[in-house]
């Protein structure tokens, strides 16, 4: 059985950090393409690991990737690297929706990709990002995240069903009613929709 995680980024995740960001094929897709020394990426990496927003993909416990969150205000600029073994399986979006429910509500994400990388675009696309700007080489895309909204649809859905499995315990009653004593059920039945006209018509001045 397959099994997906992320978990918090610590220091012994710097080596991963250093190969994804120098291999060759990623490389050329960051904004910055240059060839990093490991001393370089050691001073980055001591000074940002600790970032409450960095992640590190696990796949079947093996270490395949990362998301970078740098927040500034309540802004969260992202950067996602996996190994190209694991491409196009859908596991990098897997890891977007597990980070998506570690961060803050009510945050605007951002992602800054160029135009020659197709793969991210669509990444960023299918996970319901939205292009804000287009510049001469690089497209940025937003994501408005809000965990509340989730909350609420939820409990809408909960009510929907206990509303469902109420209206077939009000039919049940009304059958009962019209089997045992069918006269006085039509006579209340009757008063009922005549109330239920009323509420209808006074409705209509809220239009």
């Amino acid at each position: 059985m397959v099994n997906i995680k992320i978990k918090k980024t610590t220091k012994e995740d710097s080596q991963l950090f250093y190969q994804l960001r120098n291999n060759v094929i990623n490389r050329k897709f960051f904004l910055n393409s240059k060839n990093i020394s490991f001393n370089e990426h050691k001073k980055w990496f001591e000074k940002n690991f600790k970032n409450k927003n960095y992640y590190t993909f696990l796949y079947n416990r093996k270490k395949i990737g990362y998301i970078r969150g740098d927040d500034i205000n309540d802004t969260i600029y992202i950067s996602i690297a996996i190994d190209t073994k694991f491409r196009k399986k859908n596991i990098a979006s897997e890891c977007f929706r597990l980070f998506e429910k570690k961060i803050k509500s009510n945050s605007i994400l951002i992602a800054k990709v160029k135009k020659k990388n197709i793969n991210s675009i669509k990444f960023f696309e299918n996970n319901k990002f939205s292009l804000l700007k287009k510049e001469k080489n690089i497209l940025t895309f937003y994501k408005i995240h809000n965990n509340d909204y989730k909350k609420y649809l939820d409990a809408i859905d909960k009510i929907e069903k206990i509303r469902r499995g109420n209206n077939i315990n009000w039919m049940n009653i009304l059958r009962v009613a019209f089997t045992s004593a069918p006269i006085e059920a039509s006579k209340i039945f009757k008063k009922i929709s005549n109330d239920d006209k009323s509420i209808n018509n006074l409705s209509k001045k809220l239009f």
